[in-house]
């Protein structure tokens, strides 16, 4: 399907149940922004979006001076949809202000709608605004959407996990590098709270600095929290059985490596079986 094809399929979709829904109720409305939503619907349903947008801000400016809450309201949620739309395709392109602008739009026209806030966050880390994309993205979090909410988090997590792994990920971290892989994942629980991968990072970290009976508990944490494979799944139980080995515990360490002896793990691990 070419770019604008795909486009048109999406704002299609995104809008067929507004519009449809909103056919029903246009009998009832004031002479001018009766026919200014009417416009709307038609320019809509004809995928002339921009001319949609057009006139459903029409439609909206009119109700509300009308007194109809009810048309208002509804206009405002297409525009809302609209804004996210045309803000995700500046996005793609890499107008990152530009997006910025229509998912503020967004925002202001439908403060309920999660999905602006999220791409907003999106947008403000592309530019750098690293506190204020938290912010944000907090805010989709919060909000009655779990898809947008489950997203928000873990593009939080995403930008944290990637500042702890830089960090601890050197070939030969030290303490001050475990420190401050730990320090970002304390941050990152002002904004949501951690998952396996999370505190995967807290056990290396700890055990960098020496810390292994707190890495171990880390561990066990991230392996109860785990939900992919066994593969993924390695790289905690060798990080736990690494610092069950430098605490001296050689038996449980083992048997950690064993579990550990999956995927890119798979010869470091067999390593330490036959040599401890």
């Amino acid at each position: 399907m070419r770019a604008t094809g795909l486009v048109r399929f999406v704002i299609r979709g995104m809008l067929a149940g507004v519009v449809l829904l909103s056919l029903g109720n246009t009998t009832a409305y004031g002479q001018d922004y009766k026919e200014s939503y009417n416009e709307a619907l038609a320019a809509a349903n004809a995928k002339d979006y921009n001319t949609a947008y057009q006139k459903y801000q029409e439609a909206a400016d009119l109700a509300k001076a009308e007194g109809d809450s009810e048309v208002a309201e509804k206009s405002l949620k297409v525009l809302s949809q609209l804004d996210k739309i045309f803000g995700s395709r500046q996005y793609k392109r890499g107008n990152y202000e530009e997006a910025l602008t229509y998912f503020n739009k967004g925002i202001a026209h439908n403060p309920e709608y999660a999905a602006n806030y999220y791409n907003k966050g999106l947008a403000l880390k592309k530019l750098n605004r690293v506190d204020e994309a938290m912010e944000t993205l907090k805010s989709a979090a919060g909000m009655n959407d779990r898809k947008v909410a489950r997203q928000a988090e873990e593009a939080i997590r995403s930008h944290y996990h990637a500042e702890a792994s830089r960090h601890v990920a050197k070939e030969s971290p030290r303490p001050s590098d475990a420190d401050q892989a730990l320090a970002a994942l304390a941050e990152m629980e002002s904004f949501a709270s951690p998952d396996a991968d999370s505190y995967y990072y807290m056990a290396t970290a700890a055990s960098i600095k020496g810390n292994y009976a707190q890495a171990i508990d880390f561990a066990d944490k991230a392996l109860e929290m785990h939900r992919g494979g066994r593969s993924d799944k390695a790289k905690i139980y060798f990080v736990k059985a690494e610092a069950l080995m430098y605490s001296g515990n050689v038996d449980a360490a083992k048997s950690e490596f064993r579990n550990a002896a999956f995927g890119s793990y798979k010869a470091s691990a067999e390593h330490y079986i036959e040599t401890l």
